[in-house]
Parts: C-alpha cells; sequence; structure tokens
C-alpha cells in the first residue's frame, strides 16, 4: 500500500492553523476564552489538516514518459 501525501505535516499544520483562528478570535474579543471555539477550532484544524494531506497532491497525474 502506497501512502499519499504528508499526514503528520498536515496534521502539524492545520492544529497550528486552527490555534492561530482560536487565538485571534480570543484576542479581538469574538469569542471569550471560556468558549468551546477555543478547543475546537485547534481540533477541526487537525482533521482538517489531516483530510487535505490524504488528498494531496490535488493533481496528481502519471508518472511522465
Amino acid at each position: 500500500m502506497k501512502r499519499r501525501g504528508r499526514p503528520v505535516l498536515g496534521a502539524i499544520a492545520g492544529f497550528f492553523l486552527g490555534l492561530l483562528g482560536a487565538f485571534d478570535l480570543m484576542m479581538f474579543k469574538v469569542r471569550p476564552l471560556d468558549s468551546v471555539s477555543v478547543i475546537g477550532l485547534p481540533i477541526l484544524g487537525l482533521v482538517v489538516g489531516l483530510l487535505l494531506a490524504f488528498a494531496a497532491p490535488f493533481g496528481r497525474r502519471g508518472p511522465a514518459s
């Protein structure tokens, strides 16, 4: 079975993107610190990063002739 994409890199990048989004929402006082979004957004980012990493590269072609 051939592995596709880079799932660990996608998970780490998604987690940090979700963490950054939650931090921004907290700092601009859109969401309070005790909100679920502070924990939910990093977890959602992790899952989305994993899913996108398994689907990457999006435009995969066959081997060059």
